[in-house]
């Protein structure tokens, strides 16, 4: 009997060229394709993390760094009813809330600076 192949609803190679020169809106660092299946059980390869055990959409460094040290420095904290001082009993806790907040803001700055490109065409 002939093992059938499986038909990938997304290859390896098609979200590889997705992921270019994106990070980690979490913790900033490297994104790969991960295999899983989809929500019709379909084998599939998604953008994902492995450090922040989870998928993600990815953000160019330069909106992580300035969401990292806005966060940070306390300047801006996208969820606020997550409050720091919960998550400082451990370093993998304070990572873990780190890495939260930032990727929330990751996004948030991309989505500003992509409205100013347009207004103001830099």
């Amino acid at each position: 009997m002939k093992k059938e192949e499986k038909k990938y609803q997304e290859t390896m190679e098609q979200c590889q060229a997705k992921i270019g020169i994106l990070v980690c809106e979490g913790c900033g660092g490297k994104l790969e394709p991960l295999e899983t299946v989809n929500n019709a059980n379909e084998p599939t390869f998604w953008v994902g993390c492995n450090h922040c055990s989870s998928f993600r959409g990815g953000v160019q460094k330069q909106y992580w760094k300035i969401a990292r040290e806005l966060v940070e420095k306390g300047e801006i904290i996208p969820y606020r009813h997550l409050f720091r001082g919960d998550y400082e009993s451990t370093p993998e806790k304070l990572d873990y809330w780190l890495d939260s907040q930032t990727a929330g803001l990751s996004h948030q700055i991309m989505r500003i600076h992509k409205l100013l490109e347009k207004e103001f065409i830099f």
